[in-house]
């Protein structure tokens, strides 16, 4: 059976965590796509923290079903090879801040010039426009910025940052992913790419849309358990159990929370749904008084979106992960998370591991129609990385 996105064939100069993620997505339906990196060192995140297995797991979980080619972009023989490679790669993602693909000689238009058909999908923190355009920052940073990490916490003003990146990857990653194909869908029409200019301010930014309306409409205040669906109302929070764990309710339409008052013998409670700290403290001591895991399975059999607070150990050894094949086998023993992208009419690819730093160098460039004697010579001038030499000659 054919893989959806068995013919695109992709350049990623993406590092670190939102490219690399979308990329891994493309790769998981079938897509082509070569890592060109660095040869001094290559994607930050194969040595990412004081920690190099965890850096090297962290990579491989991200850069599956990859290539990668050791380019020194900064070498001119480099980039020509760069520039050849778009003969048969019509995409290309990149990360860096907006202006360093001209630096190198290597922006939208000098691409697009080589190859009308190049969609570059360009993702960075704040845009390629605007005040902020050439700011650092990482996901804390855009969540502080747009709003999101003041709505996060306890009443005591106490901020909570997310232990995953949503902004790097539900406000990058996704928001390209989308934007990537939809100008894919765009130029089988018109036969020509676009520039796709990702700001993950802008994606997180825009998760808010519907929760904005409701700020200006008065109904929610945009603060630490202000809001309807971050701890303002019994409804829809998290509670402590006897056991120190906790219980999240979501029953927020009226049929849930009925059913969540008449399981409990809490008749009294059905005209409190959206009651205040009182409500929430008496529904506090309803879940005080038993084990997170008595609670879990007194609601097994109730229809009121109530279920237990997991770790993320808990999560992955459960019997929904395992039902629904969300973990695979890698390396050395080790489980990554699979691509959660299910189409019914095309497989996700088989797994294959990320790349050693320019693993597939040699094997690409001589299908490129360079000679081993022409590789070992930009191998030898630094255009490439060492690994692409060879004591063998053509």
């Amino acid at each position: 059976m054919e893989h959806a996105l068995q013919d695109l064939k992709v350049l990623d100069l993406s590092m670190n965590l939102p490219g690399p993620y979308m990329t891994w997505l493309l790769a998981s339906l079938g897509a082509e796509v070569v890592k060109v990196e660095n040869p001094q060192g290559g994607d930050y995140g194969r040595r990412m923290g004081a920690d190099p297995e965890a850096a090297r797991l962290s990579f491989d979980s991200v850069n599956r079903n990859k290539k990668s080619v050791a380019l020194n972009l900064k070498h001119p023989a480099a980039r020509e090879i760069f520039l050849q490679m778009l003969d048969d790669y019509d995409v290309v993602v990149e990360g860096f801040r907006p202006g360093t693909m001209d630096k190198l000689g290597l922006g939208f238009e000098v691409l697009s010039a080589r190859q009308p058909r190049l969609i570059q999908v360009s993702i960075s923190g704040y845009g390629q426009s605007g005040p902020y355009r050439l700011r650092a920052g990482h996901d804390v940073n855009y969540l502080a910025l747009c709003g999101v990490l003041a709505m996060g916490g306890s009443r005591s003003d106490e901020l909570a940052v997310a232990g995953v990146q949503i902004a790097d990857v539900a406000g990058g990653s996704l928001m390209a992913l989308a934007a990537l194909l939809a100008a894919v869908v765009q130029r089988h029409g018109t036969g020509r790419g676009q520039l796709v200019d990702v700001a993950m301010f802008d994606g997180a930014l825009s998760m808010a849309t519907k929760l904005l309306a409701r700020v200006q409409a008065g109904a929610d205040d945009p603060s630490p358990r202000g809001m309807t669906l971050n701890g303002r109302y019994p409804c829809y929070n998290v509670y402590r159990t006897s056991d120190g764990g906790f219980m999240s309710l979501g029953a927020l339409e009226p049929k849930f929370w009925q059913g969540f008052c008449q399981a409990v013998g809490r008749p009294d409670l059905l005209p409190e749904q959206f009651g205040g700290s009182d409500v929430i403290t008496r529904v506090q001591d309803i879940f005080s008084s038993r084990t997170r895991d008595q609670w879990a399975e007194f609601f097994r059999d109730h229809d009121v979106c109530c279920e237990p607070v997991c770790s993320l150990e808990e999560a992955v050894q459960g019997p929904l992960v395992a039902a629904r094949g969300m973990l695979v086998a890698g390396q050395q023993g080790r489980e990554f998370l699979r691509s959660p992208l299910n189409l019914s009419g095309s497989p996700i690819a088989p797994e294959r591991p990320a790349p050693l730093l320019g693993q597939h160098t040699r094997e690409i460039l001589l299908g490129l129609g360079l000679s081993g004697r022409r590789i070992d010579e930009l191998a030898a001038g630094g255009a490439l990385g060492a690994d692409s030499a060879t004591e063998e000659k053509d």
